[in-house]
């Protein structure tokens, strides 16, 4: 039936004519029970599709209610920011399989368009191998590709935190490696300030018993020093005898202070200083 007899037979003598032919007038009050049903007016006003988006020749005014739902197919997609516009692709269709034709923008701001077959409502892509694709199967590559993308955003983050890894270990190894020579140097250093310190030890000891008969040294080899937070201090042992050939028993303490290398020497009978060392004691 033709636009003009359908207002003619619907509203005689009421209704405007028609100057276009557009989905405009088609959904004057007085024809629009004629094209579509009333659920597909209530769906479409609350969708982002508006009906006067939509424009068809009078011979596919029967598709209208397909094109619309191949619309909100279009608008509902995730590439499309905005709805624009549909329209037959005339050179494609024939009255009895039309192809609608959308175009939308995306949300670059850039505009696209996209051909959907009228009966299928499938996407046209001469570029995939059946030719066309299903808006589902579109849904599922692009959760496919996001999750691809969240798989390899993963493996890309998981070698960045083993590179960052791999770094703090690098430099933890680095740190302990430069503590460990700086605790070998001054380990190295107290060890050279101790042979010092035993070497004056032993050359002042001398001088301060050179007078004794028959001097014996007992202690010939650097002994492991006494530490303290203060000072360092060697122990000596040495025999001697006095002026009647009685032999003596002594025992030498060597003290250093920490910050400096000036000795102080002390000498002691053996069985005191011994005394007092299980005694846990100083000799006085």
């Amino acid at each position: 039936m033709f636009l003009r007899e359908l207002l003619k037979s619907k509203c005689p003598g009421s209704c405007p004519k028609p100057l276009a032919i557009s989905v405009a007038l088609v959904f004057c009050a007085c024809v629009a029970p004629a094209l579509m049903t009333q659920n597909v007016l209530a769906q479409s006003a609350n969708d982002d599709v508006d009906v006067h988006q939509l424009h068809l020749p009078r011979t596919y005014l029967r598709y209208l209610p397909v094109m619309l739902d191949g619309a909100r197919l279009m608008a509902a997609d995730e590439h499309c920011a905005q709805f624009l516009s549909g329209d037959l692709n005339i050179d494609k269709s024939t009255q009895t399989h039309p192809v609608f034709r959308y175009q939308c923008r995306d949300p670059a701001g850039q505009t696209y368009r996209w051909h959907i077959d009228g009966q299928s409502l499938e996407v046209l892509d001469d570029t995939r191998a059946g030719g066309r694709i299903s808006f589902d199967e579109l849904a599922a590559e692009y959760e496919k590709a996001r999750e691809q993308a969240r798989q390899l955003a993963a493996e890309r983050q998981a070698q960045i935190d083993a590179l960052q890894l791999e770094r703090q270990q690098v430099a933890a190894e680095r740190e302990a490696e430069r503590l460990a020579r700086e605790q070998l140097a001054a380990e190295q250093q107290e060890q050279a300030r101790r042979a010092r310190l035993w070497q004056k030890c032993q050359t002042l000891l001398a001088e301060q018993t050179d007078d004794m008969i028959e001097r014996e040294w007992l202690t010939l080899m650097q002994p492991e020093p006494e530490v303290s937070s203060g000072r360092v201090r060697f122990a000596l042992d040495f025999n001697a005898r006095n002026l009647n050939g009685q032999a003596l028993k002594y025992r030498a303490f060597c003290d250093a202070k920490i910050e400096g290398e000036a000795l102080t020497v002390e000498i002691h009978p053996r069985a005191l200083a011994q005394a007092a060392s299980d005694s846990g004691t100083e000799v006085d």
